[in-house]
């Protein structure tokens, strides 16, 4: 497999995931102001969406959107820990996602997308933590680990991508402190380290 990427974007989840299964994968760098890979590849050519994450299965099969790709590599969890085979716990993942995709994504983009006053920031970062303080909350009187259950799973790597924009818009995450403990518990785990530092970002 080969997961095309940016560098902290939401990919960034994706990467995290193939590292915590401990598969044979490849990756290549994406300039997403250019659209070239860092072979020179032109981007469109292999999504024609333009954006990160894709993930080729193999020659010239390509899957794209971050739930999609997310929950495939989750299912090859040899553990079969990452996605609950049965019952609600695995619809509470999708519900994660579904979550984490249209809602705390989209807020945070807000700020990647515009040039904004400051009005407009203070109004983004309502939206923001609007989303968070349900977060927080969720996870004050959760009685697991992480988001869906005792086992970290794709959902968390999502999670700990998006909260990890904060420091990149200059939002206070502090207010959260169960949302700091989850992101605290996320980035120790030895996938997140070596990821994080393959793409530069400590």
């Amino acid at each position: 497999m080969k997961l095309y990427y940016t560098p902290g974007a939401c990919s960034l989840a994706a990467h995290i995931i193939l590292n915590e299964i401990n598969v044979d994968f490849e990756i290549e760098k994406v300039n997403l102001d250019t659209h070239r890979t860092e072979k020179d590849q032109d981007f469109y050519k292999i999504n024609p969406k333009g954006f990160v994450p894709a993930l080729e299965i193999n020659q010239g099969s390509i899957l794209t959107e971050n739930v999609a790709i997310l929950t495939f590599l989750a299912q090859k969890d040899p553990h079969q820990k990452m996605i609950p085979s049965l019952g609600l716990d695995n619809i509470r993942l999708l519900e994660w996602l579904g979550y984490l995709n249209s809602q705390l994504h989209n807020a945070y983009l807000y700020f990647f997308h515009n040039e904004l006053t400051d009005d407009q920031k203070l109004k983004g970062f309502e939206k923001i933590n609007k989303y968070l303080v349900f977060i927080d909350n969720f996870l004050e009187h959760s009685d697991h680990l992480y988001l869906v259950n005792d086992s970290f799973g794709p959902a968390d790597a999502y999670f700990f991508v998006l909260t990890n924009w904060s420091s990149y818009i200059k939002h206070d995450l502090t207010p959260y402190k169960h949302i700091l403990a989850l992101r605290k518990n996320i980035e120790q785990r030895q996938s997140v380290q070596v990821t994080m530092k393959k793409e530069g970002l400590i």
